[in-house]
């Protein structure tokens, strides 16, 4: 099986509630061309309703506190 494509997502210019709709829109284009998706933010932007989303909804994800913090998904299908 080949390696899934990594797609980069700057959310760092937006604020709520137009952060959590790139969010959402971004996460749906990896579903549907079956990619990881790495989302980059600005450690000021508050990101606990994309988080609960991701918990709610059970993805696999990867969340990095570093110089340019990020959230990876992996999109699983069931």
């Amino acid at each position: 099986m080949d390696a899934k494509t990594l797609i980069k997502v700057d959310l760092s210019t937006y604020q709520c509630p137009q952060l959590f709709v790139q969010f959402k829109w971004h996460l749906r284009q990896a579903q549907q061309s079956d990619s990881k998706v790495q989302f980059y933010y600005h450690q000021e932007q508050d990101i606990s309703d994309i988080v609960r989303y991701l918990d709610q909804h059970q993805y696999l994800y990867k969340h990095c506190n570093g110089a340019q913090p990020s959230i990876e998904v992996s999109i699983k299908h069931v």
